[in-house]
């Protein structure tokens, strides 16, 4: 009797005994999870990373950010300026020459030469004006290249150029007769194109401070004289070399 009754005991005990649980393996599949949490650190990373760098202020960029802003309120800066301008970018209005010298120097030298009917000197409110006609004695007709006897010239404009430290602002104009080529669209173009051609000059050629230079377009739309006759054409076709005055520092109003 006593065995059978321990034999029945250990099978109902058997019964309630809880089975140990099968250990599982964790297999690649079921880490997924993990590249959720190594995006969402990724993301927070960057996150703090901006923070800090919009709480870093940096000079160079605000002056920068000013520069642009003014460009759009008629400032000195919106006329285009030529790349690496000068080596610390900043720029000088003390002149040591004051700029009537310069203009009566000048001035010898054309008559010196017998450039009356190629260059001119005069002084408006912008300031000292050297005009270089551009029709034919410094210019092919319908084209933009400086010719040898332009940038004679031009080294000899440079000269007094370096007397001065005011700023600079070559400006192209033409006459209203239209043109139409693959290079040059309009009078915009071509003006342009002479302006800027003179700035790359004086800045390659004769090392002109480029902080100090600028170049500026005006098509047939600033006209000397009245495009009605050949002579008043001639006149308007012509590039002009601005001296600007030290109080200068934008255009004028109605220019």
């Amino acid at each position: 009797m006593g065995q059978p009754i321990k034999t029945a005991a250990r099978a109902a005990e058997s019964k309630f005994r809880k089975k140990p649980q099968e250990q599982k393996i964790e297999t690649a599949g079921m880490m997924r999870w993990l590249l959720t949490y190594a995006d969402m650190i990724t993301l927070m990373l960057a996150l703090f990373i901006i923070l800090f760098s919009m709480s870093t202020i940096s000079r160079v960029k605000v002056q920068q950010f000013a520069k642009l802003v003014s460009a759009g309120f008629d400032n000195v800066w919106s006329v285009n300026q030529p790349p690496n301008g000068g080596a610390n970018g900043t720029q000088s209005f003390n002149a040591s020459a004051s700029i009537p010298a310069i203009a009566r120097k000048l001035q010898q030298y054309v008559e010196k030469n017998n450039l009356q009917n190629a260059v001119q000197i005069h002084m408006d409110h912008r300031g000292l004006v050297v005009t270089l006609l551009s029709d034919k004695s410094y210019y092919n007709s319908g084209s933009a290249e400086l010719r040898p006897e332009t940038k004679k010239v031009l080294d000899e404009v440079a000269i007094f150029l370096r007397k001065n430290d005011n700023l600079i602002r070559v400006e192209g104009n033409t006459d209203n007769v239209p043109i139409h080529t693959f290079r040059y669209p309009s009078n915009w173009e071509l003006s342009t194109q002479r302006a800027v051609n003179v700035v790359k000059y004086l800045v390659e050629h004769d090392h002109i401070a480029p902080v100090r230079l600028s170049a500026a377009g005006y098509g047939e739309y600033h006209p000397r004289a009245s495009n009605a006759t050949p002579q008043g054409r001639q006149e308007n076709r012509r590039v002009d070399i601005v001296i600007l005055n030290a109080t200068l520092k934008s255009a004028p109003p109605g220019y």
